[in-house]
């Protein structure tokens, strides 16, 4: 049903207003938001709290579009608005639902009198599963679509330090700048560019590592699907998914050190393939899809 609001940073209002009264109107027991919608009954920020996600967007952004858009007064008021809605959405008898303990952590920190409860998102398990390496060279594993957040100038810069070693780039984001920053570094001949690829699931088998030194994630999915994959994954310590990233994998404290970086692929590719598998399976398995989606239906049916 769609709702229509302009400007669009009022939305969650209109929704407030038009859609949550048409939804108790025929009958819904519960309403779950994931955007910050006053009056639902539970709120879960799949993209992580507004309080605490803008701001670590704005590091991955080059000098001086950075300050631009920080400053920019129209951005600024729209931020502000939806924090506004946000803080709302949190008021009681709404509920937090979280499904990292970074999410956790910024709830605590943003909004003290919330307690929020904790439901991981599960992975497939069967969907996702462990594969052969392929035979030539060790290959890294890059998957997004803001290729600025998620750290591929980290990757690239990495895996100029790297020899014999491979780097797939999945995800339609703006390659240019990284095409010209791969051929500046010497290495893309080594870097191969997949866009929007149907075989994400072989691509995950495959690989030895998935490389993730992401600005900011909630809870990063494609280290979910790593782990299930047989396949470790390396994020950053401002992902929400790192502590099961440090069972699995290894976790970065900055994002833009790139030697760190590579220092980490050495560490994790000096370990039997099959043994990182296992390892990262077995993280995987701790989190499956039917089993949290059973827990998320008990807590808003309760």
């Amino acid at each position: 049903r769609p709702v229509r609001s302009s400007p669009s940073m009022l939305r969650p209002l209109f929704y407030a207003e038009r859609f949550l009264p048409a939804l108790r109107d025929e009958g819904a027991e519960r309403v779950l938001t994931f955007a910050p919608v006053p009056g639902c009954d539970f709120f879960q920020p799949r993209m992580g709290l507004l309080q605490a996600a803008i701001p670590p967007h704005y590091d991955a952004i080059p000098q001086p579009w950075q300050a631009i858009r920080r400053f920019n007064p129209v951005r600024r008021l729209h931020l502000r608005v939806l924090q506004g809605f946000e803080a709302e959405a949190l008021s009681p008898p709404s509920v937090l639902l979280t499904h990292s303990p970074r999410v956790i952590d910024d709830a605590q920190r943003f909004y003290p009198g919330v307690e929020p409860r904790l439901i991981r998102t599960g992975v497939d398990l069967e969907r996702f599963q462990p594969g052969e390496a392929l035979p030539d060279r060790a290959t890294l594993l890059f998957v997004a679509h803001n290729f600025e957040l998620k750290g591929l100038e980290t990757c690239l810069r990495a895996l100029a330090l790297l020899d014999g070693v491979e780097l797939l780039v999945v995800g339609n984001g703006k390659r240019k700048r990284f095409a010209q920053l791969a051929e500046r570094l010497g290495v893309s001949d080594r870097v191969q560019w997949r866009g929007v690829d149907p075989e994400l699931e072989a691509l995950y088998r495959t690989a030895d590592l998935l490389v993730h030194p992401t600005f900011y994630d909630a809870a990063a999915r494609v280290v979910l699907e790593a782990l299930a994959s047989g396949t470790p994954p390396i994020t950053t310590t401002r992902d929400g998914n790192a502590d099961l990233a440090a069972r699995g994998g290894a976790v970065l404290e900055d994002p833009a050190d790139h030697a760190t970086l590579a220092g980490l692929v050495r560490e994790q590719l000096s370990i039997d393939r099959a043994e990182r598998a296992a390892r990262a399976r077995a993280v995987a398995e701790d989190v499956p899809a039917d089993a949290l989606l059973d827990k998320m239906v008990e807590i808003l049916t309760s």
